[in-house]
């Protein structure tokens, strides 16, 4: 355990820290102020209806203006962050709007959403502003040449996290037998020059097993220091290629960012030109004698080390979480979020509900009356949404004076290219269920149920 503590708080360059505020700080607020430009930020201000995770349902839901002075804090905090201006309270700010919008709809769940909220809330507790910032300059902190190894450790076992589940995820029959990658390449047919390359049959096979080869490769030789200059090559062309293919906005410029903190700390310095000038000029240097001390281990180390072993089994056990269901997560959506399932799935389907009245008159329902087109196709996909919908609506027809009896979901939805089957049973009275952590009974099986 001396050891141990001893390496987590051995002195390292701070160069490495200064640059990931940098990147971190404006990427978090430039995805957010994309949002706003490309009218993403609609999809929290246009529903009358708000899906919320299990056991958040009380959480209220800001008016529109509200909405947008969020995202523009959390714009500012960012640009903040980066800046080293203010940057505990900045750092707090960008951490409790991520967090907050993550739980203000839960049909706006994404992977890399999910990782942002994360690396907001791990930017709080780091001294990224103790070197190069305007704290310095205006003297509210003092001038620091390292920082201890803790600080670069937990963000390379959350990017190293991120990658290692990923790759156990695709170890599924229907990644393995390229039917999602099938699915979208398809899709991408009509692209200029690359289009028939990706349309071709041999393509998804190619990244299907690529992808997962990548996924679990990556990390163990980016810690090889002579791999390392190698792999990084190969995950920065990953990434670039999703880039072109499928686009997913800031996430594959935030991964190749935290991929180059497996690099030495003192990385920022030997970049060529400006960059690497910058960095020299304005990062204070460790003195030889300082980064051959042992570490001095604080008075708090032992909170610490108690806060980074909690951290780390949250984000151990959660993402496992959905081994403790018996059906197919992607299929019955239990434990997929949070789980690091980075685009594995491909559904498409339709969904009507028939609301039953007291004086046994019937009225049918089209999701797309009440929800946005983005709530309207997540709602098709997931059990759960469609039980909070069925609930959403018995409270809507409760406050018109005509309180349903049940309420029925006819479902036909296709995984993967798979034919098309319901999800829940057309006899089943949604308001009979509730919403628990429990294994989900009630949901019928998957195609990939029948072919195991």
């Amino acid at each position: 355990m001396r050891r141990l503590t001893a390496a987590l708080f051995r002195p390292v360059d701070i160069a490495w820290l200064v640059y990931f505020r940098l990147g971190a700080g404006f990427l978090l607020a430039l995805e957010h102020g994309g949002a706003i430009l490309l009218g993403r930020v609609r999809n929290y201000t246009e529903p009358q209806f708000h899906f919320r995770y299990l056991g958040w349902e009380w959480l209220p839901h800001p008016p529109p203006a509200g909405i947008y002075a969020l995202y523009g804090l959390v714009v500012a905090a960012g640009f903040a962050v980066a800046a080293g201006w203010h940057y505990r309270v900045a750092a707090a700010l960008l951490s409790l709007g991520y967090g907050t919008l993550l739980l203000l709809e839960e049909t706006e769940y994404i992977n890399h959403f999910y990782l942002y909220a994360l690396v907001a809330a791990v930017l709080l507790v780091l001294p990224a502003h103790r070197a190069a910032s305007a704290d310095v300059r205006a003297g509210r902190v003092a001038r620091a040449a390292t920082t201890p190894a803790w600080t670069r450790l937990v963000l390379l076992f959350q990017m190293g996290l991120v990658y290692a589940l990923a790759a156990l995820a695709k170890l599924n029959p229907d990644w393995l037998a390229a039917r999602p990658l099938t699915v979208w390449l398809a899709a991408k047919a009509n692209y200029p020059l690359i289009g028939p390359l990706l349309s071709h049959s041999a393509a998804a096979w190619v990244l299907s097993y690529g992808g997962i080869a990548f996924d679990a490769l990556v990390v163990p030789l980016l810690l090889w220091r002579r791999s390392r200059p190698w792999a990084f090559g190969v995950a920065v062309l990953f990434h670039l290629t999703n880039v072109v293919v499928f686009g997913l906005g800031t996430f594959p410029w935030f991964s190749i960012l935290l991929t180059t903190l497996f690099f030495a700390p003192d990385f920022p310095r030997r970049l060529p030109g400006f960059v690497g000038r910058w960095f020299r000029a304005r990062v204070p240097l460790p003195a030889e004698a300082a980064s051959a001390a042992p570490a001095v281990v604080p008075p708090r180390a032992r909170w610490v080390l108690a806060g980074l072993g909690l951290f780390g089994l949250v984000q151990l056990l959660v993402p496992l979480r959905h081994y403790l269901y018996p059906a197919d997560v992607h299929w019955t959506e239990e434990g997929h979020r949070f789980s690091w399932h980075l685009m594995l799935r491909s559904k498409t389907g339709t969904a009507m509900f028939q609301v039953v009245l007291p004086d046994g008159r019937e009225e049918w329902v089209h999701p797309q009356n009440y929800l946005t087109s983005n709530q309207a196709n997540k709602l098709k996909a997931s059990p759960d949404l469609l039980l909070q919908f069925a609930q959403l609506l018995s409270q809507d027809f409760r406050r018109r004076g005509q309180p349903p009896v049940a309420i029925y979901c006819h479902s036909s939805v296709s995984l993967n290219g798979h034919p098309p089957r319901p999800l829940v049973s057309p006899t089943l009275n949604l308001l009979s269920v509730r919403r628990t952590l429990a294994p989900s009974p009630w949901v019928l099986p998957g195609p990939v149920a029948d072919a195991l």
